[in-house]
């Protein structure tokens, strides 16, 4: 499970600019690659640039043209890039613990103690090694922060 410290900023890296990286290093052209493995130049040159994705098709015409690149693992950092992708959809300021703000019980974050109007003030205790992830929580969540 992941907390608040453990989400940083991230990009995700499309397994294309991987495969550019390795025919650079092997010295091939992306047009001759294209051509020994049966694509359109374009399409290769979409892949590799991260407008097109690896499908299996293509992840075993990858495996055939780069010996020694098993199809199954373009496959696992195509799906790895779709999830960071979808990761970094989800705002790190709506989660805590790993759940969302608004799956997580009022109660489990702290018991009111009083309430004004639609507002409600609660009292927190957390150690202090933790306090300055409150302050970004609640700096996020647009929450004010009194401290004895």
């Amino acid at each position: 499970m992941k907390t608040i410290n453990d989400i940083t900023p991230f990009t995700p890296m499309h397994p294309g600019s991987i495969l550019g990286e390795e025919l650079k290093a092997r010295g091939i052209s992306q047009k001759k690659f294209a051509a020994k493995i049966g694509l359109q130049a374009t399409h290769l040159s979409a892949l590799i640039h991260g407008v097109r994705n690896i499908t299996p098709s293509v992840a075993a015409k990858l495996e055939i043209g780069l010996d020694n690149i098993p199809a199954e693992m373009w496959l696992r950092l195509q799906n790895s890039y779709n999830i960071d992708i979808q990761r970094k959809r989800i705002k790190p300021s709506r989660l805590v613990s790993g759940y969302a703000m608004r799956d997580t019980p009022a109660a489990a974050l702290a018991e009111p103690e009083a309430v004004y109007g639609n507002m409600t003030r609660v009292q927190v205790t957390i150690p202090p090694e933790d306090k300055e992830v409150l302050r970004t929580l609640a700096s996020r969540l647009g929450w004010a922060v009194e401290e004895e």
